[in-house]
């Protein structure tokens, strides 16, 4: 059954203040390489005085006009850098952002999806995150918005994931919504490819797929057995909890998979896959986030626990770096006018 809802555009969020807290040592934050992904540093300086160093990282992005602003979302809510993570600024509070997403064509505008007290939110800026208005309100309780993303042709057309496993869609910039499918749980991922192809992930109900901009879905990870699975190792794990999806920006039909068992990929809009084996140690599999290099398919991040490989020849071989953390590495994002930068949000 499908919902509608018609919201008012009257609660405004303002800017968070400049009296923050000053925040301890920790091993959370963001880190950044300037180098390749070769080494790695702490950058969680907080204007005017502090860190963020014991702040959980859940999304970090990119201001698609200018590569030296970056915005971070955490469970405190949201942060802004203008110098290239030298630095940043609290600008958002009373929400707990779990994802966001600028709009391609203008850096001013960004969504932030997440929880506010036990209602789950997705917020809207059009300045840049000077100031913020609610365009959608959870009706159920405790029911958070985890994921959302834009169509790459088209940024009216907002689609986000909940908590319950519902996916809700907007095609007028947030001002009416409309329930478009229900995946039962939880919705951790959601992205367009090249071609204007959504995909959908859920944890335990795998990955959807939608080839009307998510108006339709189908499931297309059932197909990670035998039959259609191509392993480099003979290994052919049952998939227990789906963790990461990432889409290659060039290549549409080229998505990758992190698993609890390991990282996948498809070259076929999800006809078929193949089992990229990573130099894991101590046996564990648990891909937590994934990402593609903009300019260059070949160049493949992915990250278990607090370790991150990269690969340069589409996962043949990997390299290794070890965080000095004991936090999981939850996004990696690569700087599109210098690959050599490389951002990592931990939580």
């Amino acid at each position: 059954m499908q919902r509608f809802f018609i919201l008012i555009l009257g609660l405004s969020l303002t800017a968070a203040s400049c009296n923050v807290f000053d925040l301890g040592g920790g091993t959370r934050g963001v880190f950044k390489s300037e180098d390749g992904g070769q080494t790695y540093s702490a950058s969680n300086a907080l204007l005017p005085k502090g860190d963020i160093n014991s702040l959980p990282i859940t999304a970090l992005a990119f201001d698609p006009n200018n590569s030296e602003i970056v915005y971070a979302a955490a469970g405190a809510g949201m942060y802004k850098s203008e110098d290239g993570a030298k630095s940043w600024k609290y600008i958002l509070s009373g929400i707990s952002v779990g994802d966001l997403v600028l709009d391609p064509a203008n850096g001013s505008t960004v969504y932030a999806s997440g929880i506010v007290g036990k209602s789950g939110k997705i917020i809207k800026s059009v300045d840049g995150g000077t100031s913020w208005v609610d365009i959608y309100s959870e009706p159920s309780d405790s029911n958070t918005v985890l994921s959302i993303t834009l169509a790459r042709n088209n940024s009216s057309t907002i689609l986000a994931g909940l908590n319950n496993g519902e996916i809700i869609r907007s095609t007028d910039a947030g001002r009416t919504w409309q329930t478009v499918k229900d995946l039962t749980n939880r919705v951790v991922d959601i992205e367009f490819d090249s071609s204007n192809i959504a995909y959908a992930l859920a944890v335990q109900a795998g990955l959807y797929k939608s080839p009307d901009a998510g108006l339709s879905w189908i499931e297309v990870s059932s197909v990670l057995t035998e039959d259609n699975l191509f392993s480099s190792n003979n290994a052919l794990p049952s998939v227990s909890a789906f963790n990461d999806l990432a889409i290659d920006p060039k290549q549409a039909g080229v998505v990758y998979l992190g698993t609890e068992e390991g990282l996948y990929r498809t070259v076929d809009s999800a006809s078929n896959w193949s089992f990229l084996s990573l130099p894991v140690r101590n046996g564990a599999l648990s891909v937590s986030s994934i990402t593609v290099e903009p300019n260059n398919s070949n160049a493949v991040y992915a990250s278990v626990a607090s370790t991150i490989y990269k690969s340069v020849n589409g996962g043949l071989t990997w390299e290794t770096k070890v965080l000095p953390t004991s936090s999981i590495i939850d996004s990696i994002l690569i700087n599109p006018s210098s690959s050599n930068i490389i951002y990592i949000g931990l939580r």
